[in-house]
């Protein structure tokens, strides 16, 4: 009896121990389980991390490859209107490249890279920027800039800015001229009778007014090789978009009209603008870029012809260009022109109450109670000087996001 109660005490200490290993085993296999799927997921993330990163890399290869195909193709890519869609397969992914045309030197270039494929992606990532021509940039930091003409001024014209002249600043006539800024004169500045607020400086060195190439934006105006002959003359009285575009003759906006300018413009001969609500108005999509009206004959603007510049910070502007020699290049009066005028080669004149925002000439003659009003913005726009322009993403217009 003393051994079949040993025995029987054995059997039941190998069961208690059965079950305590049970319990163990349960334990260590939950314990394991949990460290498993924290593993599992460990190794998923890292594996979702690594395609997003791919997914990252592809969109900004398709950014980097739109550009440059923007350069290689002079402007023209997905297709001639510069604007478009294009999918490009590589060895990790897809990548689908969206062009929209803005204008002339604005692309809005958006890419999305996907991993492993557009139809079933594991991960998707999205970047978009605005990409410009951007080359040799000019700059107007003058109101007023003139060359070996010098400035005239007559009674009441005011310059709301500085002025720089390359020979001297003198009164024309009657009094209460007024320059707001600094005046700088190679020459002598006739100062009483022209009052100056700023800094007035006489024999001061030489200062070259800024350069326009004339024929890089004669030819971009006629990129299309679609001319318009003029015969006279041709008369814009509808609201319409113009540019970019060449006009063989003369060229007049006039009847109250709002003409949006989406390009260069080139005119052979001469060209009138006239009448309060006529507006000649750079297009939105320039955002803080500028475009310009060449033309070879005489540039005038009459009764309250208007230009005006983009809505943009800072503002995108139209500026006028004349090469004709003669000292009446440009004629403002009773108009006012958020623009830039540039009359180097010959003379600009400003009549009856004529308001402009920045001039560069030869020679400035300035009638009774005409006024230029500097633009401070100006000395943030964006002027191309001409051939050399590449296109480049704009700084600051990146982004990124995770989806379109």
């Amino acid at each position: 009896m003393k051994v079949k109660c040993q025995v029987s005490n054995v059997k039941c200490q190998r069961g208690q121990v059965m079950i305590i290993a049970l319990v163990f085993l349960a334990v260590v296999l939950i314990i394991a389980s949990s460290l498993f799927t924290r593993v599992a997921d460990f190794i998923r993330f890292g594996s979702n991390s690594v395609q997003n990163e791919q997914a990252t890399n592809l969109a900004d290869a398709g950014l980097d490859y739109a550009t440059q195909r923007l350069n290689d193709l002079a402007g023209a890519y997905p297709n001639q209107l510069g604007e478009g869609t294009d999918t490009q397969t590589l060895s990790t992914g897809e990548v689908v490249i969206t062009v929209v045309n803005k204008s002339q030197n604005l692309r809005i270039i958006t890419a999305t890279g996907y991993i492993p494929n557009q139809a079933s992606p594991r991960a998707k990532r999205t970047v978009k920027a605005d990409v410009i021509v951007s080359g040799e940039s000019i700059s107007f930091r003058y109101a007023v800039q003139t060359d070996e003409g010098g400035v005239m001024m007559s009674q009441s014209a005011t310059i709301k800015g500085s002025i720089y002249s390359n020979a001297n600043i003198s009164a024309g006539g009657g009094n209460q001229q007024t320059i707001e800024g600094d005046a700088f004169s190679v020459g002598t500045i006739e100062s009483p009778p022209i009052s100056i607020g700023g800094l007035k400086r006489e024999n001061q060195p030489l200062k070259d007014p800024p350069t326009v190439n004339y024929d890089f934006w004669k030819n971009q105006a006629n990129k299309n090789n679609d001319a318009m002959t003029c015969t006279p003359k041709c008369t814009i009285s509808d609201p319409t978009t113009i540019g970019p575009r060449k006009y063989i003759g003369d060229l007049e906006i006039t009847n109250n009209v709002l003409v949006t300018l989406n390009g260069p413009v080139h005119v052979t001969g001469n060209f009138t603008m006239s009448q309060g609500g006529t507006i000649l108005k750079l297009a939105e999509g320039f955002g803080s870029n500028n475009t310009v009206l060449i033309i070879d004959g005489l540039a005038t603007l009459t009764q309250g012809g208007n230009f005006e510049p983009t809505t943009a910070n800072p503002k995108g502007y139209i500026m006028l260009v004349t090469t004709s020699t003669s000292d009446q290049a440009l004629t403002l009066s009773q108009s006012g022109a958020t623009a830039i005028f540039y009359a180097l080669e010959g003379g600009a004149e400003l009549s009856q109450s004529a308001d402009v925002t920045s001039l560069v000439a030869n020679k400035l003659t300035m009638t009774q109670s005409s006024t230029l009003s500097y633009d401070t913005g100006l000395a943030d726009a964006q002027f191309t000087t001409g051939p050399g322009g590449s296109w480049q993403v704009k700084k600051g217009t990146y982004k990124f996001t995770s989806s379109p």
